[in-house]
């Protein structure tokens, strides 16, 4: 249906957030596997995403409540969709971070870090149980499952003058983070629906820390003006619990966030799409001291049939 292949790139977008944030327990928002897409894979088929993202966070340190941890990161994703058959998505995101990490104030001198590399590595599937089809009035619903885990593949062991750097500032969270989620997605030409709701957990790291729990979830429209342009609008938003260290509850992290997500899909050539959006923070209860800026995402996918 062309509503539906105008509609699958603006999904890319979106699994950005939970990647190239993942070292902030409440950066994240949304569906770790938007990169998949909302309608049936068709079997055989390959996507590949090369996205761009920026991001900036603020927090109280727990150490020392005098200063304020920030936080500038570059994320560089590539994704690799396979669809091995009509009712199954095989998703690998390989994400490369650059992080700008300062921690300043409480009359103490200004500590830094700008560590660059590969991140968490993210694999995940999404599998569609039901499907209905109503070609009359070009009409589809879809049900899936996904499931998935990071893997921690970035370093969580970088120092500066020989002291470990704050966990924050890492490239990896040194943990597994698996999900688990589902899909639902209503699509009648020119408009599509979606909504998603997925837990994610986090082990915790050879260093005793613990990214929090969360709950994730997210709701989108999406309208196509002509076959090669779309405009969506939506909202993303997490639950998280306190990260923990040796047991201690980390008070300036976790809380909830909800963010508006306005974005665009621009078909340039029948296998090349260029996408965008902006996660807007709308609404916010973090706890401790904490701020999240919006997210920019800027991508290029390529369909190979």
């Amino acid at each position: 249906m062309p509503v539906l292949r105008a509609a699958t790139p603006l999904l890319l977008c979106l699994a950005l957030w939970a990647t190239a944030a993942e070292a902030c327990s409440v950066c994240g928002c949304g569906d770790p596997l938007f990169a998949a897409g909302d309608s049936n894979p068709m079997g055989g088929t390959f996507r590949f995403a090369l996205d761009y993202t920026l991001l900036s966070a603020t927090a109280r340190s727990d150490d020392n409540p005098a200063q304020t941890e920030s936080l500038l990161q570059q994320t560089f994703l590539p994704v690799v969709v396979y669809s091995p058959t009509n009712s199954l998505n095989l998703v690998l995101q390989v994400p490369l971070a650059w992080k700008q990490w300062t921690l300043a104030g409480g009359g103490l001198p200004t500590e830094s870090a700008s560590p660059f590399g590969l991140g968490d590595i993210e694999v995940g599937l999404r599998y569609f149980v039901w499907t209905d089809s109503d070609f009359t009035h070009l009409r589809r619903q879809n049900f899936a499952l996904s499931a998935g885990t990071s893997i921690p593949t970035g370093a969580d062991d970088i120092q500066v003058d020989g002291q470990r750097i704050d966990q924050h500032a890492q490239l990896g969270t040194g943990a597994w983070g698996p999900y688990l989620g589902a899909l639902y997605t209503y699509a009648q030409d020119p408009w599509t629906f979606s909504a998603t709701l997925t837990g994610r957990y986090r082990t915790t790291n050879s260093y005793g820390y613990q990214f929090g729990a969360a709950v994730l979830f997210s709701a989108t429209a999406r309208y196509r003006f002509v076959e090669t342009f779309a405009l969506s609008i939506g909202l993303d938003g997490r639950q998280a619990l306190h990260d923990v260290q040796d047991g201690q509850s980390q008070l300036n992290t976790g809380g909830f966030l909800l963010a508006m997500v306005p974005g665009l899909s621009w078909n340039l050539t029948d296998a090349l799409w260029l996408q965008a959006q902006v996660q807007i923070p709308v609404a916010s209860h973090l706890y401790g001291v904490q701020s999240v800026g919006p997210v920019v995402t800027v991508g290029l996918q390529f369909l190979f049939h």
